[in-house]
């Protein structure tokens, strides 16, 4: 049994008391999940558990016997594994490199690796668990959720006993959730202990065994959760919320025409699916979703329509065929600038990689948009940046400094951060991948609210998503991509 006592957590830099007297307890062979809202303390307490932090009080005893942690290698030696949100990897290093690093010492007097045993133990324990990964790629070639999974095999190759999953179905298609959900069952059959943290009730409820809920950096509610599901829900729920909505740009005066106009568009992007003539006109004051797989032909799209997208190993553009037009401007292959400068404004999946650089201040992460939103050469103050940054903050709700570090901030308030940052934006098309991420109810509300405020003000929203009921929530038309095409699917 692991068990956690009385843990409390400030951080004396930003006056923030992240845990009051939190207790949890999760018995072998027991699938327990963690719920509560946004900020309620859940990723602190597991980052406590898992050696990432110390606790600023309290004690946690693994099987009976106190346990320190000072890294996360010491809880790992005490069998403790954490999966969290946005997985580290090194970049240059292969796929099954990566899993292994640091797992063990083969060869003379242990000292040295030996790279041909140690990708087999990595590929038998890939087929042995139905994982599907590019092991002989680049850890930076992977997707999102493709990360995810090279996480959860490096935890599998360090004979973990106790796992932590860090709200792991955040960007999984249903398919890649319900396979995880199968692992969970079969990790639990061989006596493991599994802590879930999740937004997601319906989820929660119908795979765990028991629930934790957290508010405001205590544990309130301990229940089983086949049992006490409904009353669990209620609690969790936070009904009254207030926000402040101070930055509103105005949107471009455009010609009333379509915003994005997509043209028998053929992509061979490298590392994912071939897809072929897509076209789609998005209109102002629209909201459209479209779904997919993940991995393949949906990020192929999001990728060229944003100027992500690069070239084929021949150095050609991976777009083949086709062409992207963005209020009249074409895009087509022109990158991120181009697509930014003609009145785009996107959020990709990986917060904390492309969007804001974690151990940096936030406030260094958000100016980047403050300086883009001015004309060239305007001198900005730092009165004038701080004052902007801290409007993102107000319109997300969150009462922080935005000089803390942006690794401090939750999940959930990153999420709310980035999409402020974005409403912000003079744009007129708005791009978003999986934007009900680490998202609670509350605040997926919320973000239901600030689209159809954008859409009412002419601008079009455009939403990608594995998982098609969250598009349904936001949007209101959802389109398909398979087999390459895209295709109506409809609301349900």
């Amino acid at each position: 049994m692991v068990e956690l006592k009385a843990i409390s957590k400030y951080f004396p830099a930003n006056g923030v008391m992240a845990l009051e007297n939190a207790e949890l307890n999760l018995e072998a062979g027991e699938i327990h999940a963690l719920l509560g809202e946004n900020g309620s303390g859940k990723s602190t307490l597991m980052h406590i558990l898992a050696g990432y932090l110390k606790p600023s009080s309290g004690s946690i005893l693994v099987d009976g016997i106190e346990r320190r942690f000072s890294s996360p290698a010491n809880a790992l030696a005490q069998g403790i594994g954490m999966l969290r949100q946005h997985p580290g990897f090194i970049k240059g290093f292969k796929v099954w490199e990566d899993c292994v690093l640091g797992s063990e010492k083969t060869g003379l007097n242990g000292i040295f690796m030996d790279p041909v045993r140690l990708k087999k133990n990595v590929e038998e324990k890939m087929n042995q668990w139905n994982f599907d990964l590019p092991l002989e790629k680049e850890t930076e070639s992977l997707t999102v959720g493709q990360r995810q999974k090279a996480a959860i095999l490096a935890l599998l190759l360090r004979n973990v006993n106790w796992f932590i999953f860090d709200e792991p179905t955040a960007v999984l298609s249903q398919e890649e959730s319900k396979n995880l959900f199968l692992l969970f069952d079969r990790l639990r059959g061989e006596g493991k202990g599994i802590i879930f943290i999740t937004h997601k009730q319906n989820e929660a409820f119908a795979i765990s065994d028991s629930v934790t809920i957290m508010r405001a950096g205590a544990t309130q509610t301990a229940k089983n959760s086949r049992k006490d599901a409904e009353d669990a829900e209620k609690s969790a729920v936070i009904k009254n919320s207030s926000y402040s909505f101070a930055i509103s740009a105005p949107l471009r005066e455009e010609s009333g025409g379509p915003v994005l106009i997509i043209k028998d568009l053929s992509i061979e992007p490298p590392g994912l699916a071939y897809t072929e003539n897509i076209n789609l006109r998005l209109m102002p004051g629209t909201i459209t979703g479209i779904t997919g797989p993940g991995g393949g032909c949906l990020e192929a799209l999001e990728l060229a329509i944003t100027g992500f997208l690069g070239h084929t190993k021949n150095g050609r553009s991976a777009v083949s065929r086709g062409s992207i037009t963005l209020n009249g401007h074409g895009i087509t292959g022109k990158g991120v600038a181009a697509f930014r400068k003609a009145g785009g404004a996107y959020l990709g999946a990986d917060r904390l990689g492309n969007n804001l650089a974690p151990e940096q201040k936030l406030f260094e992460s958000l100016i980047i948009h403050a300086f883009k939103r001015e004309k060239p050469g305007i001198f900005l103050d730092a009165a004038y940046l701080k004052s902007w940054c801290q409007g993102i903050m107000n319109r997300a709700g969150i009462k922080r400094l935005v000089t803390d570090r942006a690794d401090s901030f939750s999940g959930g308030m990153i999420q709310r951060i980035l999409l402020a940052r974005e409403f912000a934006e003079d744009a007129s098309l708005l791009v978003l991948t999986e934007p009900g991420s680490s998202l609670d109810q509350l605040h997926r509300a919320w973000l239901a609210d600030e689209l159809r405020e954008y859409a009412k003000r002419g601008g079009a929203a455009l939403l990608f998503s594995t998982d098609a009921a969250e598009l349904a929530f936001f949007t209101d038309e959802i389109l398909e991509i398979k087999n390459g095409a895209l295709t109506t699917r409809g609301k349900q």
